[in-house]
């Protein structure tokens, strides 16, 4: 890591998932904190964040 390397407080990859409810359970039990955010109509999304302080967005289409 470079000494000088800070985060990115907002600028983030967005990936697209299947199965997001199970990603999430995953990471949980593996000691990463999810935080589930409802404002994108027609997907559920979840943001957790990597070892190095990186925010990763995580989302799923909602069956119509």
């Amino acid at each position: 890591m470079e000494e000088d390397f800070s985060p990115a407080k907002k600028a983030h990859p967005g990936i697209l998932v299947k199965h997001i409810r199970s990603l999430a359970q995953r990471l949980e039990e593996g000691g990463h904190e999810v935080t589930w955010d409802e404002n994108f109509p027609g997907h559920e999304r979840f943001y957790a964040f990597d070892k190095l302080g990186n925010r990763l967005e995580f989302l799923e289409a909602k069956a119509s």
